[in-house]
């Protein structure tokens, strides 16, 4: 497969960049396509197509707005099967999380986002001003290959809502679901300028949170490149909203039901491969129930099987690229080294003749809180389980990282666990193993961004406020 047009004036057209990027199938590293690079000259076409589109768009109805988000949504749900099958082929993800997960989360974000603008005081009187929430401008959107419709729905729909257009460059490592998505686009005659697309690596994307006319810059990835845009962007004073790493935290209070606690837990840390910034990746258990926790785990981890993503019976695939494999693997032996023991290990590479960049979902212990592994984002199927004799240390073991986009907590008591939640310095909390909300603002403390995601609040994220004095309507 070969993706080489970029998308802008409503229209696809050929990449005039000249490097090109070989995406492999992780599950078998053979190749599977290859993505032409767009060229400064393309993203000088997309960004003026967003220029001219940004000028109507800005003052259309919200229900033009609405109508348009709704066909979007129709358009990309009639592409489920190719977009499934597309993220088993070129990130590993199997399909039934593409199925039950990857796609459902990106419709849903169409769903919140239509539901937000009925939330959203988009004009209020005070005096003689009448003051407006208006959108922020061009909005440049990067987005990451782990969860790739998802992340792209987040920053495409609000900005829809709000009235911006969009410059999107989406990962070059899982292009299929991104060409899905703008041809789900182009069906649903989004009008001309409003959504545009570029492919590139990360200079092309630097010249998109560079250009002049890129008023906003929403970008998903690591918390280093993140860094980086910051401050690329405060030179022009640009608004940001970064969702960046996370090391999750999920504590288990001495009450709680200690077999759904784990059972989700490990589902949580594993799940995608790992490959999830809100990825569970630390287990934080009373010293008590260490023996028996260890037990549990042992016994849950059998449970996570590798195969073929594409095999529906398959529960766990491969990771996304050698890259991360050999990243994986890294910390992981560095981890053992420090001091870590193995408590459970899942089976290791499927077929060694067929290859593949498989790794076994792992469970660590003996985890001290200045350890690398305990500290920085694995982003794999590896669990880092450390012990706890008090409630304030459990806590202070929670807080004590860098990042705080994520985490969880359990307890017996709802009233106790949600104390607890409240003392967590974090962007969200899972109380219990409550049902993910999409409509609920996502988005980190400290090293993991800044600005919120999902439903009205990603839309507002969007929005500056007009004063007008003495206005009339």
């Amino acid at each position: 497969m070969k993706y080489d047009q970029y998308y802008a004036h409503g229209a696809f057209s050929d990449c005039t960049g000249d490097i090109t990027f070989s995406v492999f199938n992780p599950a078998t590293e053979a190749l599977e396509s290859v993505v032409q690079a767009s060229s400064e000259k393309d993203l000088a076409a997309a960004i003026q197509s967003a220029e001219r589109a940004y000028r109507s768009w800005s003052t259309t109805a919200l229900e033009v707005r609405k109508a348009a988000l709704t066909r979007l949504a129709a358009a990309l749900e009639s592409r489920t099967q190719q977009i499934v099958d597309s993220l088993a082929r070129e990130i590993g993800c199997p399909v039934w999380l593409g199925e039950l997960m990857q796609v459902p989360m990106a419709m849903k974000g169409i769903q919140f986002a239509l539901e937000g603008m009925d939330q959203i005081s988009w004009t209020e009187t005070i005096g003689n001003g009448l003051v407006e929430r208006v959108g922020a401008g061009i909005v440049g959107a990067i987005t990451p290959w782990n969860f790739p419709l998802h992340q792209i729905v987040a920053k495409v729909a609000p900005a829809i809502a709000a009235g911006c257009a969009v410059v999107l460059k989406p990962s070059e490592l899982a292009p299929g679901a991104a060409q899905q998505f703008m041809l789900a686009v182009h069906d649903a005659d989004i009008p001309a300028g409003v959504v545009n697309m570029v492919w590139g690596d990360a200079a092309l994307g630097e010249a998109l949170v560079k250009h002049p006319s890129v008023t906003h810059v929403s970008f998903t990835g690591s918390t280093a490149v993140g860094k980086r845009i910051m401050v690329d962007a405060a030179t022009e004073l640009k608004r940001v909203t970064l969702e960046l790493g996370g090391k999750s935290a999920v504590v288990i209070l001495d009450d709680a039901d200690l077999e759904a606690a784990l059972t989700a837990a490990l589902r949580m840390s594993v799940v995608n491969s790992g490959q999830a910034c809100v990825s569970q990746s630390r287990l934080i258990v009373p010293q008590a129930q260490m023996a028996e926790v260890k037990q549990r785990l042992r016994q849950l981890v059998d449970t996570w099987k590798m195969g073929d993503p594409l095999d529906k019976a398959t529960r766990l695939g491969p990771l996304a690229s050698k890259r991360q494999f050999e990243r994986v693997s890294s910390m992981v032996d560095k981890a053992m080294s420090e001091g870590a023991t193995l408590i459970a290990s899942g089976n290791g590479q499927v077929n060694a003749e067929a290859g593949g960049w498989f790794y076994p979902p792992t469970v660590l212990g003996n985890v001290r809180p200045d350890m690398e592994i305990a500290q920085e984002e694995v982003f794999g199927p590896v669990l880092a389980v450390m012990s706890y004799q008090t409630d304030d240390e459990a806590l202070a073991l929670a807080n004590a990282t860098r990042y705080g986009l994520s985490g969880a907590v359990w307890s017996g008591s709802a009233v106790r666990a949600t104390e607890f939640a409240r003392q967590m310095r974090t962007g969200q909390v899972v109380i219990n193993g409550a049902a993910q909300n999409l409509a609920t603002p996502f988005g980190g403390r400290g090293e993991s961004g800044i600005g919120r995601e999902n439903g009205r609040f990603g839309i507002e994220d969007l929005l500056e406020y007009k004063s007008l004095h003495g206005a009339q309507q």
